[in-house]
């Protein structure tokens, strides 16, 4: 049986769940499309497997002017209806890609963003769909995720907000932000979940083809990203780092892996990367460790052996120095954080 909650009314006659996905030219395909067709895939697997008469979820693609738009890709969707003509909205979805600077500042649109947003009982953003809700100033002091590509620009947008550069999707109260792409089926994934449980959110997963639980969050495809996308000796270099963090990494270690004397690599590595060798190094660990802990590891010794560091202790020291907490106190918060 379905959780009580929002979506029924009474036990036998549930209420339909409205999503609505604001969407605009030059708006990211999948960021649309992923997303809807988890809630459509979801009311068909209840109205199969537990005869739910209404569907559990209706979902609705609106944009600035009714109409066809064409997405970044090319391909070419309609909207039936404005944003205008839409009244009752359960969960309100904001579509990412190269166009949302513009969404950012039509005023109309940013005014109505903010007008339902108190009155849904959800609102989540899709890759840089972050950033209009940015600009409704609904990611003021709160923690969120965008793509990683833009994670930085998005905390420079928002000073007060904590941008979380590993999360697959944040959740803060009922405002939801999802990382790239594919990310936003994952956060409408855990939606589901907390809606109808685990065991249909599972079912739905499963017929999509999709992991409940993504291992690992979005930093594994951001550090190697950028390190392949580097051609220079310290685009492999990093790679090499990320592929050996149980080994020694020393400066020294590295500078002879470049071919450089030490200051000298130092000078450039921190020129090229933005950080120190060291600090590079110490990152890397620590968002391998996280991932780790996310994924259920148990014993702290083995995940600090696995990600280079000398000790336990040695662990402790550097997630309390990057995260502010323990591993342990990590573990906690993450389990109830809502972040994937």
């Amino acid at each position: 049986m379905p959780k009580r909650n929002a979506l029924a009314a009474s036990p036998k006659r549930p209420r339909v769940h409205r999503v609505v996905m604001l969407a605009y030219a030059d708006a990211q395909v999948l960021d649309i499309t992923g997303p809807l067709e988890v809630f459509a895939r979801t009311s068909r697997w209840l109205r199969d497997h537990r005869a739910l008469r209404v569907p559990a979820y209706q979902i609705e693609l609106v944009a600035p002017s009714a109409g066809a738009f064409a997405t970044s890709g090319g391909l070419r969707l309609v909207a039936e209806r404005s944003f205008r003509d839409v009244e009752r909205i359960d969960t309100l979805l904001l579509a990412g890609g190269i166009g949302y600077e513009a969404v950012t500042h039509n005023r109309e649109v940013i005014r109505w963003i903010q007008r339902k947003a108190r009155t849904v009982e959800r609102v989540g953003s899709i890759c840089t769909g972050a950033f209009v809700l940015a600009a409704c100033g609904l990611l003021d002091h709160k923690s969120a995720t965008t793509h990683w590509a833009y994670c930085d620009r998005l905390a420079r947008a928002v000073p007060g907000c904590d941008v979380n550069a590993d999360a697959l999707y944040v959740r803060n109260g009922n405002i939801y932000t999802s990382a790239g792409v594919t990310a936003g089926m994952d956060m409408a994934l855990a939606m589901v979940e907390e809606d109808w449980g685990k065991a249909v959110a599972l079912a739905v997963a499963q017929e999509l083809v999709m992991f409940l639980k993504r291992p690992g969050g979005q930093s594994q495809f951001s550090r190697y990203l950028q390190a392949q996308q580097r051609e220079d000796r310290f685009g492999k270099l990093q790679l090499w780092v990320l592929e050996h963090l149980d080994g020694e990494l020393s400066v020294e270690r590295l500078a002879q892996m470049a071919g450089l004397s030490v200051r000298h690599f130092s000078r450039q590595f921190h020129t090229t990367v933005g950080v120190s060798p060291a600090a590079f190094v110490q990152r890397v660990r620590v968002e391998e460790a996280r991932r780790c802990i996310e994924d259920g590891a148990d014993r702290l010794k083995g995940v600090a052996r696995r990600c280079g560091f000398q000790d336990e202790q040695s662990l402790r020291r550097a997630f309390r120095r990057a995260l502010g907490v323990t591993p342990a106190e990590y573990r906690t918060r993450f389990a109830s954080s809502g972040a994937a």
